[in-house]
């Protein structure tokens, strides 16, 4: 039969990140995947309120819709 071979050589966690959150103002760091932070999608959870955060989009594959302004909602509140 066949053997299996693995690939030893895959990326690991190895750069090192620290971010804000723009919802706790908590300071988080992270390791992460250098691949995945030059060339992908990489999503960061909060050490503060637990909430995953966007860090970086290199594939395009997020889309954020502010659906106040399609639906024409008034976003200023004026007294």
């Amino acid at each position: 039969g066949k053997e299996a071979s693995f690939d030893i050589k895959l990326p690991r966690r190895s750069l090192l990140v620290q971010f804000t959150c723009n919802k706790c103002d908590a300071r988080t760091k992270r390791l992460i995947n250098r691949v995945g932070y030059e060339r992908g999608t990489v999503f960061l959870q909060c050490a503060g309120c637990q909430v995953y955060h966007k860090f970086v989009d290199n594939l395009g594959l997020i889309v954020e819709y502010d659906l106040r302004e399609e639906n024409g909602v008034n976003t200023c509140t004026e007294d």
